[in-house]
């Protein structure tokens, strides 16, 4: 039993200081990756620990890999929601032509903060359904002086008194298929 023990705090301390050092980088894809990955091999040797059936701690192992990959990808989307919302409220400011600056400021800092321009570029309907169009710039970070801005177009409605990201797939390129 202190075996399981010593294995539940290495494997604590390791996830710790793995998920303090991809905060501070920002890597999001190594910490899918590598998190899924680190995940179900420790509870395959916690699970191999605990049982003698190598089916069975497989069957572990596969399952926490699994459940720790859909949490970091649940995590990646609060973060674009997050960062679409803001976006979102600076563009919705704007009438047609204007341009102005827009960053994100991420409450879980998984992925790096980014800032841009962005305009509107048409307005797609009036009336009861206000909607916009929007071109925005992701520039480089002032260390990343070999990299160029990138473009991309998205939507964004009025909810109320707020303006919501609109578009189905924003920018499948930026963001994947994680939205």
């Amino acid at each position: 039993m202190s075996e399981i023990k010593g294995v539940k705090r290495g494997l604590i301390v390791a996830t710790s200081l793995f998920l303090a050092i991809c905060t501070l980088q920002g890597c999001s894809s190594l910490l899918l990756e590598s998190g899924s990955a680190g995940a179900g091999i420790a509870s395959t040797a916690l699970a191999g620990a605990v049982t003698k059936n190598a089916a069975v701690a497989t069957g572990i192992g596969i399952g926490v890999q699994a459940a720790t990959r859909a949490g970091i990808q649940y995590e990646q989307r609060k973060i674009h929601d997050e960062a679409q919302r803001q976006m979102a409220a600076v563009a919705g400011k704007l009438k047609v032509g204007e341009v102005s600056r827009w960053s994100t400021r991420l409450s879980l800092p998984l992925e790096p903060e980014e800032a841009g321009r962005v305009t509107v570029s048409r307005l797609i309907s009036g009336g009861a359904l206000q909607c916009k169009e929007i071109v925005f710039s992701v520039d480089p970070a002032t260390h990343d002086k070999d990299r160029t801005s990138r473009f991309y177009v998205a939507a964004i409605c009025r909810d109320g008194s707020t303006w919501a990201w609109a578009s189905a797939e924003p920018a499948t390129e930026r963001w994947g298929s994680l939205q």
